[in-house]
């Protein structure tokens, strides 16, 4: 295996030494700024036409994007009626845990695909405060569930 020196490429990477260690002039600033000027309006004499920019098919630039909330309703709504039918479950002595165990890991899967759609909510927004509580009460409620606090 033949090991090769970085040097070439690191020094591609450093400018170029500068003339900036030069003694200074005995020239004013006025003199050295009137120079500077004129060596760059020479340089500069011809106008330049600016390059078209052709459209770009599927970037819309008229309005930001939005998000549709009717989605995340909906959404909601499913995870807060999972956790009444969940309510409703608990309360009837005739239905087994066996039987409250599907809406539980139904209830979880609903939160864990909520998660990204909270975070997209503006600050603020009375769905976004809604939705927070349902997720918290899916996530304490699973954790009892789990943990074995209904077991007789």
């Amino acid at each position: 295996m033949e090991v090769h020196s970085n040097y070439e490429i690191l020094k591609a990477g450093y400018p170029k030494k500068s003339d900036k260690n030069q003694a200074p002039s005995n020239k004013e600033f006025g003199a050295i700024l009137d120079e500077t000027i004129a060596e760059t309006s020479q340089t500069d004499t011809g106008t330049r036409k600016t390059a078209m920019v052709e459209g770009m098919s599927g970037i819309q630039f008229d309005s930001p994007p939005s998000f549709d909330e009717d989605p995340i309703i909906d959404r909601t709504e499913k995870l807060l009626d999972s956790l009444d039918n969940y309510r409703e479950m608990l309360q009837n002595p005739e239905v087994s845990l066996e039987d409250i165990k599907p809406l539980v890991s139904e209830m979880e899967i609903e939160k864990e695909g909520l998660t990204s759609a909270l975070n997209s909510l503006p600050d603020g927004d009375g769905l976004k405060d809604i939705l927070n509580e349902a997720m918290i009460t899916s996530s304490l409620e699973a954790a009892k569930f789990n943990r074995g606090d209904y077991s007789i």
